[in-house]
């Protein structure tokens, strides 16, 4: 069933709100470093509107395109669900567009149990830069009928996130990502709260560039139209 132009309406209006919030945090000069691994680095920014952080990263895959990289984290396709330690699984709801989707993402309990699974409900972009193959996605949370809340299953917010795959020299791929997000932890100390994110933005990149540096060229240049999907928590 084809999108009516009110829906459409209301999904443009919260996606450009997204895309114009992230491209200005990209562009800030307020972030700090929270912390640096191998991985990569990663910076905060408390925000004045939730009082929460805001989380920035930024990392590097070796000998990787960024269309070899988009092929991995693409959620329908033969490679995410063999590296992602975190997740739980993702699904398509609706296609707005040929470049918008909203995908229901859904995240494994941590913590031995103390944090539950968790899922979001996200409107995501997708766009490819035809001059150098950057890819990039900007997401956030909506409501859709087809993934009503489920009991035991924390229905998380993504407030606009970015995920930025650009080329770095001429054989490798720099990762920029801005990830903010609402986890509802309802009696968890915020200490604990504020670790689990960039925790989990470090295992996921961690996850990501150990199946790069194994994994094989077959099924990496697959095309997609919508080309990837990630979440972090």
């Amino acid at each position: 069933m084809m999108p009516t132009n009110d829906i459409l309406t209301e999904h443009e209006i919260a996606i450009n709100s997204a895309e114009r919030r992230v491209f200005h945090l990209l562009h800030s000069l307020e972030w700090q470093l929270h912390c640096e691994k191998k991985s990569g680095c990663i910076w905060r920014m408390r925000c004045n509107i939730t009082e929460n952080n805001m989380f920035r990263f930024e990392g590097i895959i070796h000998n990787r395109t960024p269309a070899e990289v988009a092929v991995m984290i693409h959620p329908e396709g033969l490679h995410r669900a063999k590296w992602d330690s975190q997740s739980a699984g993702t699904s398509l709801l609706q296609e707005v567009d040929p470049e918008t989707s909203i995908i229901l993402h859904e995240t494994k309990s941590r913590m031995m149990g103390l944090v539950a699974p968790r899922e979001t409900v996200d409107l995501c972009r997708f766009s490819t830069d035809p001059e150098d193959g950057t890819r990039t996605v900007v997401m956030v949370s909506v409501s859709h009928e087809k993934a009503p809340l489920r009991a035991g299953t924390v229905r998380a917010h993504t407030h606009p996130t970015l995920l930025v795959i650009s080329p770095l020299g001429t054989s490798d791929t720099k990762i920029t990502s801005i990830l903010h997000a609402e986890l509802h932890l309802f009696g968890v100390p915020t200490s604990v709260v504020e670790s689990l994110i960039p925790k989990g933005i470090h295992t996921f990149f961690d996850d990501l560039n150990k199946y790069a540096s194994k994994t094989r060229n077959e099924g990496l240049s697959a095309a997609s139209t919508h080309w990837m999907v990630l979440n972090f928590f």
